[in-house]
């Protein structure tokens, strides 16, 4: 599908070192039934870079490494495939503002069902928590930085090969 460069290596291993400094960094909200998770602010790069699709998931199964005791062998495999199935849908789908969307909706499902299934958490509302959660990041927050940042050539030339 992508052919890797040694650039395009280092390029993801940059994007996967950065969620996972942003999802320490913001630890407490990082996990849980109410998380507002700011490292996905970063799946915005799949816009710029498919590439990133690697990076990010990457960088999410690392950062998940660091998921509170029993919730951890369900964010090392359905955490990291609710960021898959997002990146892999936001590439996929043409319409940025539609796009955006798919992370909420992975989440939002995925998520909430591993702290449901964890945690005992009642799976509705659980689901509607975190998809509230990552709609604020990826959307209110992430769609203006995205529209910010594709404005900028300095940033957008990073991306270029």
């Amino acid at each position: 599908m992508f052919h890797f460069t040694l650039k395009d290596w280092i390029k993801q291993s940059l994007i996967a070192a950065l969620y996972v400094i942003l999802v320490l960094l913001f630890l407490p909200i990082s996990f849980g039934e109410i998380q507002f998770r700011v490292a996905e602010l970063l799946l915005i790069i799949v816009f710029f870079d498919k590439k990133a699709i690697l990076g990010l998931t990457m960088g999410t199964f690392v950062a998940n490494m660091y998921s509170p005791g029993p919730q951890l062998p369900f964010d090392l495999t359905l955490g990291v495939l609710a960021t898959f199935l997002s990146v892999y849908a936001m590439v996929m789908i043409k319409n940025k503002y539609i796009a955006l969307l798919a992370p909420t909706l992975f989440n939002g499902i995925i998520v909430g069902y591993i702290l449901n299934i964890v945690w005992d958490l009642p799976l509705l509302l659980t689901m509607l928590y975190v998809a509230i959660g990552e709609f604020g990041v990826t959307y209110i927050i992430g769609m203006p930085l995205y529209q910010l940042l594709n404005r900028h050539a300095g940033f957008k030339s990073l991306f270029e090969d």
